[in-house]
Formats: C-alpha cells, sequence, structure tokens
C-alpha cells in the first residue's frame, strides 16, 4: 500500500486541480486533468467519472482514464444507484473503499471489475453544495493498493472540481430528477450556462409554469 507524499506537494496538486477546474471547458477535461495530476501523488491503473442521470436513477461513466476495449466499464454505460459500489458512494455521500475486491465485493457489477484484472479501488461521491452530481473512481491491478489517508485526498480534489463540473448538467438540485431546465438553474452554474444555450429548454419552462406565463383571459 502506498502513502501520500509531503504536505508541501499535496498543497501542489491540489492547486493544479483547481487551476483545471477554472480553465477546462468540460466535464471530460476537467476530469482528464485531475487524473494527471493524481497519478504524481499515489498510483492507479484506471480511472472513471460517473455522472448522475436523474431519468433513470442511474450513474452514467463519462469519462475514463485507462480504460481498456472490451471492458465491461464504458463511455456510456450506465450503473445502478443501488447495484453498484458507485452508486453506494453517490447515496451515502461517503468515500467506499475495497481493499480486495475479491473478497470484499457486495454487488453483482463488481464481478465485472474482476474480469478486467482490478482487485482493489475507491469510489468518492462529487457533492455539491450537500447534494450529489456524481463519483469519482480509481482502480488499480494490486490488491491494498489505497489507504484510507489517500481515499480522502481524492476526496478534496474532488472537492476542487465538483463546482466546476456541476455547471455543465442540465439540471439544478431543486429538479433532481428532471432535465427540466430554470432560471434558477442558470443562476446557479454561476455564469457558465448561458439563457441563450438553454433557450429552447426555458421556453418549455414557461410553458410549465414558469414566470412569464400568460394569465388566460377571464
Amino acid at each position: 500500500m502506498t502513502t501520500l507524499p509531503k504536505i508541501a506537494a499535496r498543497y501542489d496538486t491540489l492547486l493544479e486541480v483547481n487551476r483545471v477546474a477554472i480553465t477546462q471547458d468540460a466535464p471530460e477535461n476537467i476530469f482528464e486533468g485531475m487524473c494527471g495530476a493524481l497519478k504524481r501523488v499515489f498510483p492507479y491503473d484506471r480511472a472513471g467519472l460517473m455522472l448522475y442521470q436523474p431519468e433513470v436513477d442511474a450513474l452514467k461513466i463519462v469519462a475514463l482514464h485507462g480504460g481498456v476495449p472490451g471492458s465491461f466499464f464504458q463511455i456510456g454505460r450506465l450503473l445502478g444507484t443501488r447495484q453498484s459500489p458507485h452508486g453506494q458512494a453517490f447515496l451515502s455521500q461517503r468515500i467506499v473503499l475495497r481493499r480486495n475486491i475479491e473478497t470484499e465485493r457486495q454487488f453483482a457489477v463488481e464481478e465485472q471489475t474482476l474480469a478486467d484484472g482490478l482487485r482493489s479501488y475507491c469510489a468518492v461521491p462529487l457533492v455539491a453544495r450537500g447534494n450529489s452530481i456524481g463519483v469519482v473512481s480509481v482502480v488499480s491491478f494490486r490488491k491494498n493498493q489505497f489507504s484510507e489517508p489517500q481515499a480522502k485526498f481524492l476526496q478534496e480534489m474532488c472537492d476542487q472540481i465538483v463546482l466546476a463540473v456541476k455547471t455543465f448538467l442540465p439540471y439544478c438540485d431543486k429538479h433532481p430528477r428532471s432535465r427540466m431546465v430554470c432560471p434558477k438553474c442558470i443562476a446557479s452554474a454561476g455564469g457558465r450556462i448561458t439563457t441563450a444555450k438553454y433557450r429552447e429548454q426555458l421556453s418549455a419552462w414557461g410553458k410549465q409554469g414558469g414566470r412569464g406565463r400568460r394569465k388566460p383571459p377571464g
């Protein structure tokens, strides 16, 4: 099991991840930048970014670092929030750490992880203002690769990117199980989601009873 580097190196890594979060223009690019910084802190073999899809109550794999052809875990794969350790991290808003997947597995999907030759992993929730929006996981071909201090540091790194990732999601905390976009959603995005970009959705919102809907003549 590897250990974390000195405090100065960890601080530099967090600064780099924060810079990536500010400058990159898509969740996949933010995630890739974070993965590069993470590699210099502690080793892992693969990593994945999963974002919540409220209409199907599942986590969708939107980015992979170190993925391989033929693996069950590919871009676009949906993982049920109640049928996967990733979902467990998402729902509980707590880190899920498997030091030995073979002996600690709890879900059928973990058989797929073992089939890929992976033996340990760590999943951390992406939590924005108290609401889960997704999960980041790192996995290794070695048992006992990740420690609790490493898992907590990974959580710190994810906390640096979560608000930036959230700005690209087409829904807000007020509508956790729909794709409806309202002015509050746009405001919560910190200015990165614009009215022009979501004009059609805003129009639909208005027709459903949003601000500006005309009253029927009395």
